[in-house]
């Protein structure tokens, strides 16, 4: 009788348990306890990194035979990827971005030559002082890969790898009260146009002091390499889908040269405008045209004319750029 009363009252305490919820304890506030923190606690600092790429490969093509109009068949390929890398904790942030692009086309009558080559690198350090206002300080450099030549004569070197190539240091406020649109504003920027082609820059080329050379056209003293100034930076950037499936991404970039030695030379402005119109296809077509605009006070244009035929240089001066391109392309985004 004893043995079955105990039985009974221990399944009784086992019932109790399993139908009530369990016990909690409470910890005396003067006793120490140590937490030891979670993988997901030391996930959460990666967020404050963000990554994201974007490549193009754009493509276009005409196809003539034994047509009566004339014309030429032509391919042409654009090949674009950018990279950005972005860190922001509490007041303080820092932008980066990589950014290349190439292109080519072939004819039947010239072969094959670039139509687009350039790497970009820009970065951003700065600190929020006041909503949406940062103090910053901004790098960009530009180049190219690969020499380009006057054409149709391709044994004339008009530019080449770090021939030019443009640096901007600048100092400054930069405004962002959305995350798509920026302003930034330096009164302190340096300009640094350098030009390592030797060839190059003892023309003078894109602006640096060309050589020095003697009545029988011997080198004396070489051109220099680079071109310093000093100056105002202004820099605007937009980055948004302005239609469904329609992004429009834009920059632009204004320096002014407060040390020219040409006092009337000191009020004009370098320009370096480039846009991108993407229209989204599906998940991996597009649509792409790319837009830049340049002018550079201190680069002479050669302005040409045909006489009885020939193509002649008459001169040359200070003119805007523009190229465009447009294509339909494969793109992919991580």
């Amino acid at each position: 009788m004893k043995k079955l009363l105990l039985i009974i009252q221990s399944l009784f305490v086992l019932v109790s348990f399993a139908g009530n919820p369990p016990i909690r304890m409470t910890i005396p506030d003067d006793v120490a306890v140590q937490v030891i923190p979670s993988d997901t606690a030391k996930a959460d600092t990666i967020k404050y990194w963000k990554f994201s790429t974007r490549n193009i490969l754009n493509f276009s093509q005409v196809s003539l035979t034994n047509w009566a109009e004339g014309g030429e068949s032509a391919i042409t390929g654009v090949a674009f990827s950018s990279i950005k890398w972005n860190y922001l904790k509490d007041s303080f942030k820092v932008d980066n971005y990589l950014m290349a692009a190439y292109g080519i086309t072939w004819n039947g009558e010239q072969g094959l030559r670039k139509t687009e080559d350039r790497f970009e690198y820009g970065g951003l350090i700065g600190y929020e002082i006041l909503n949406d206002l940062f103090y910053s300080f901004v790098v960009n450099l530009k180049s190219q890969f690969a020499s380009g030549y006057k054409y149709p004569n391709d044994s004339v070197i008009v530019s080449s790898t770090l021939s030019p190539a443009n640096l901007f240091l600048s100092l400054g406020l930069q405004y962002k009260p959305v995350e798509y649109a920026s302003i930034f504003i330096s009164p302190a920027s340096g300009k640094f146009v350098f030009v390592m082609n030797q060839e190059l820059a003892d023309k003078g080329a894109f602006g640096v002091q060309p050589a020095i050379r003697d009545t029988a056209g011997n080198v004396l003293v070489p051109g220099s390499n680079v071109r310093p100034s000093f100056g105002v930076n202004i820099l605007l950037t937009y980055n948004r889908d302005i239609l469904k499936n329609v992004n429009f991404d834009t920059r632009v970039n204004i320096h002014n040269n407060y040390m020219d030695d040409n006092i009337s030379n000191r009020w004009n402005m370098d320009v370096d405008w480039e846009s991108a119109l993407s229209f989204k296809i599906n998940s991996y077509l597009s649509s792409n045209l790319f837009m830049r605009l340049l002018y550079d006070n201190d680069i002479p244009i050669p302005t040409y004319e045909n006489i009885g035929g020939v193509k002649v240089e008459v001169g040359k001066g200070p003119k805007v750029q523009f190229k465009e391109n447009f294509g339909i392309g494969i793109t992919f985004k991580v």
